[in-house]
């Protein structure tokens, strides 16, 4: 049996001829890059317009100059037209203003899948709250004077808002709203019962852009509806974003809190921007739906000016500030620290603003801005 006349090339060979092609390859990639790479321009990007009776304002940050942004702000822009066309109270032809239209008390009355879901997780919120928070308080929001219907010249007396209100009460309660998922669809106990969303719906709409810039890929950014906003990402490459819980006055806006938020969102409910005068008496348009009257009438000593809310649904925190500023500032806190949810309340005294922060709260101690 013949051997073979070429022996094998020892080891350290052939790590010396894989040594070489290695840094060869490095550095050709090197080289290309140096050469021939063009690394890709960033800058910051912003868009505001009108929705759902407010403005809104979108930034994005490290936002790649190749990058098609007139796109982005019409897909977004289309997005909050179909949610306007779905649960405004505004569009008479919208969702929920065809099923305030309806008297039937049998039938299930469809709607999107989108709208049952927010009402779905609206009710949820108004029984955690035993009815602090209810999307059918609308006949009462209107009865004081606000929202959509809704007559800010009241020729009546406070004492005979209140006595009429008291009427309206009946025609009032989540309990008399029921939803289904699957077809998604609603139905009313009584003929009168109405919906509005709008102690919710912005802070829904703003999670439905954060979903949209989201699977654009878009990492750093800013939005903002009406007071509610959520971020992710950073401003710029060492700065996180940051927001400020205002003072609660309509005079002025200054900052009472600076707050930096990551990947969170913020919500403000409060009784110093939409206010009327009622004869000897100012009134918000935040209003207990259990008690049929405007919310912190009075307030004694220290009367409850504002709520702040983070969480990571912006839904869900425009809910909660609107439920436990009707709660006050005892109740509302108690309820806050067993959900375990990142409040500050906004007390005023005299012309002190005083803050009484809940525990989830006051993990935010490391803010540098304090």
């Amino acid at each position: 049996m013949s051997e073979s006349s070429a022996e094998s090339a020892p080891p350290s060979v052939i790590w010396e001829i894989t040594r070489y092609a290695i840094v060869a390859i490095v550095a050709g990639a090197l080289i290309w890059y140096y050469f021939f790479y063009t690394p890709p321009v960033y800058a910051s990007r912003e868009y505001t317009a009108k929705t759902m009776g407010t403005f809104y304002k979108v930034i994005v940050a490290q936002f790649p100059e190749t990058g098609d942004w007139d796109t982005i702000t019409a897909e977004i822009q289309t997005k909050l037209d179909d949610l306007e066309q779905k649960m405004s109270t505004f569009k008479h032809d919208s969702e929920v203003c065809r099923f305030n239209a309806s008297t039937s008390t049998e039938d299930w009355f469809p709607v999107s899948r989108e709208t049952a879901l927010l009402i779905q997780a609206s009710l949820e919120i108004s029984r955690q709250t035993e009815g602090a928070f209810d999307i059918t308080a609308g006949p009462l929001v209107r009865h004081w004077g606000f929202g959509a219907g809704g007559n800010p010249w009241q020729t009546r007396s406070f004492d005979e808002l209140k006595s009429a209100s008291l009427l309206l009460k009946e025609k009032i309660g989540y309990e008399k709203l029921s939803v289904r998922l699957d077809p998604p669809a609603l139905k009313k106990a009584i003929p009168e019962l109405s919906i509005d969303l709008s102690g919710i719906a912005k802070g829904y709409a703003v999670d439905c852009i954060a979903e949209l810039l989201d699977e654009r890929k878009i990492a750093h950014y800013l939005i903002e509806v009406g007071d509610e906003l959520r971020v992710k990402g950073k401003k710029s490459k060492d700065k996180d974003w940051v927001v400020g819980v205002e003072i609660p006055t309509p005079e002025f806006s200054e900052v009472q809190q600076i707050v930096p938020l990551k990947g969170q969102s913020l919500a403000t409910s409060g009784n110093y921007i939409q206010v009327i005068q009622i004869g000897d008496r100012r009134v918000s348009h935040i209003i207990d739906p259990r008690t049929g009257l405007p919310a912190q009438i009075g307030g004694g000593e220290s009367a409850l000016a504002s709520v702040s809310v983070i969480d990571s649904s912006c839904a869900q925190a425009d809910a909660w500030a609107t439920a436990l500023f009707v709660l006050g500032e005892k109740k509302g806190l108690e309820l806050a620290d067993r959900q375990g949810l990142a409040v500050l309340f906004l007390l005023r005294k005299g012309n002190e603003i005083i803050e009484v922060p809940s525990k989830q709260w006051g993990k935010n101690k490391q803010n540098p801005y304090r």
